[in-house]
């Protein structure tokens, strides 16, 4: 005999389509603003209290991303899209694909709200977190030298 159907929230549906519709593979929520983000899937009324915040949405796609030239354009339907599901917070959206891994990294400590299977989830966040423990430390020594730079001044 099955138990009673896992709860999946009220919005999971209406950001599997716009996953389907713009070919995204994972979707994480990070910052600040995480837990209102999560809230509003949950189907829970959420209130922007402060304009200056934003909820940090990452995706990666499924295939490549889109050609250079067509890129804002895939960009702008894709964060109208969420922007209308994340209503009434502002939206960052980051193509994670176009970032450093080290902030992929950062996106990933976040919540995965949508992957298009656990497979492709764990090979995207093995890469980013391989190519970050490889990446960090020139970051840092960057970070070194301009705050000593900086500082001379």
């Amino acid at each position: 005999m099955a138990g009673p159907p896992v709860e999946r929230p009220v919005k999971h549906a209406e950001l599997e389509a716009v996953c389907r519709r713009h070919g995204v593979g994972l979707v994480y929520l990070f910052g600040s603003l995480e837990k209102r983000g999560l809230d509003i899937l949950r189907g829970v009324s959420v209130v922007a209290e402060d304009r200056l915040a934003d909820l940090d949405v990452g995706v990666v796609t499924v295939g490549p991303l889109p050609d250079v030239a067509d890129r804002p354009a895939f960009y702008a339907v894709l964060f109208g899209d969420l922007e209308d599901l994340f209503h009434p917070l502002r939206l960052d959206l980051s193509l994670l694909e176009e970032n450093h891994s080290v902030f992929q990294a950062e996106a990933v400590k976040g919540t995965c709200v949508y992957e298009l299977g656990e497979d492709f989830r764990e090979r995207y966040e093995m890469r980013v977190l391989r190519r970050a423990a490889d990446f960090l430390p020139v970051l840092r020594q960057f970070h070194r030298e301009v705050i000593e730079e900086v500082t001379k001044r």
